[in-house]
């Protein structure tokens, strides 16, 4: 059990590292993007548009926003082998002003590919309210 829990663990802090990767500098990378997001990635934005891999690589590429993505509050459930499910909060923080907006409880899906790399297959924020605990995460 100990030996499970260790892989469990060291499982969330990979994935809280793939998923972060892709809140910052790492988001405007098409080497990493690719690298990233599964052939079959799918997202239901918080707009309500549905994106493929293809379309999530232009925005992100296209994309001129510098306010930080914070994430915090996962939780991981191990859904096989090959696929977890990685929950957060998140939100945005205006670069000039501080204040912090766009709320969202995220979920991720991650899949392990054959080569046993951990890829981003599907990917979906619902807009929230602002909590009203304290604010950390990466």
């Amino acid at each position: 059990m100990a030996e499970e829990c260790e892989l469990t663990d060291g499982l969330r802090r990979r994935l809280i590292q793939l998923e972060c990767q892709l809140h910052h500098v790492e988001r405007n990378n098409p080497v990493v993007l690719n690298q990233c997001l599964h052939t079959d990635f799918k997202e239901f934005t918080q707009s309500g548009r549905v994106l493929n891999k293809h379309q999530m690589v232009a925005a992100l590429l296209a994309e001129q926003d510098a306010d930080k993505i914070y994430a915090q509050d996962f939780q991981l459930q191990v859904l096989s082998n090959h696929s977890a499910l990685l929950t957060y909060l998140s939100h945005q923080v205006h670069a000039q002003t501080q204040a912090q907006y766009n709320w969202a409880l995220c979920s991720s899906i991650w899949h392990r590919n054959e080569q046993d790399v951990w890829q981003l297959l599907f990917h979906q924020g619902t807009p929230c309210a602002k909590p009203t605990v304290p604010v950390t995460g990466c």
